[in-house]
């Protein structure tokens, strides 16, 4: 039985689109455009101070005071507990790739007043670092007092 041109372009083309989707299904369900990690930071994270901080910038002020503004605009004073690195888990048996290398570190600091629970980010200060933004989130074990964690991910 002879097929027509029309029936076999038809049917090729479905083949070649059901072959594309099924190779590039990876980058339809994770929204991937590639395996490239090297994306742009836009300017404007760019040109915060917390952009060019990491683990080192911090380890000098361990035991140092930060100061950080209440609802009324009294300051409130952090203690710099611990600037703790923190390393990628090892994949599981299921992952074929290897973990990103990250510069990721956190932050803890003991609170000598409860911070605003309306916002969790907060303009920090310190006499060297300047003022910056930290993304502060309660961490407190009990019987410890306040205890703010900030989190660092440099991707």
């Amino acid at each position: 039985m002879p097929i027509s041109r029309r029936s076999f372009l038809k049917s090729g083309t479905i083949t070649a689109i059901a072959a594309a989707v099924a190779l590039k299904s990876h980058t339809l369900t994770f929204a991937q455009t590639g395996t490239s990690q090297n994306f742009q930071i836009p300017l404007v994270g760019q040109q915060q101070p917390t952009f060019m901080f990491t683990q080192a910038t911090f380890a000098p002020y361990v035991g140092g005071i930060f100061q950080a503004p209440d609802a009324r605009g009294r300051m409130i004073s952090l203690t710099l507990l611990s600037s703790t690195a923190n390393k990628p888990a090892t994949p599981t048996k299921i992952s074929t790739s290897k973990a990103i290398d990250t510069d990721s570190f956190s932050l803890m600091f003991k609170a000598a007043r409860a911070l605003p629970e309306f916002t969790s980010i907060h303009q920090v200060s310190h006499p060297s670092l300047g003022k910056f933004d930290l993304f502060l989130s309660l961490n407190s074990p009990p019987g410890k007092g306040l205890i703010y964690e900030a989190v660092f991910n440099h991707i």
